[in-house]
């Protein structure tokens, strides 16, 4: 699919002096189109993602938070979780906070 998009950028040029900015240059409809391609995969992918998560029996390979113990932090997150590696089996794994917490450094 990438490489449609790309394709679709680079199959229509436009005079070399407007650069997008008459209404009708194929330019900027070809790069419009494009990033409209992106955003629609990209929700696509969110909402498969949503799928799996809502009916996991028909997903395979999916894993799922089931459950919460102990007291949460002041984010609301609780000090363990456990989490089923598939649906309907008859085990969970326990995770526990370990104190660290870890993300992008904005």
């Amino acid at each position: 699919m990438t490489d449609i998009v790309e394709r679709l950028r680079l199959m229509l040029a436009c005079d070399p002096g407007c650069e997008g900015r008459c209404h009708d240059c194929p330019t900027s409809v070809a790069s419009d189109a494009a990033n409209e391609i992106e955003r629609l995969r990209e929700k696509c992918t969110k909402q498969a993602m949503i799928l799996r998560r809502l009916n996991p029996e028909n997903f395979p390979d999916t894993y799922f938070i089931c459950g919460e113990m102990g007291e949460k932090d002041h984010n609301g997150m609780p000090a363990k979780i456990m989490v089923a590696p598939a649906y309907g089996v008859d085990f969970a794994y326990e995770y526990v906070y370990n104190g660290e917490v870890r993300g992008p450094e904005w």
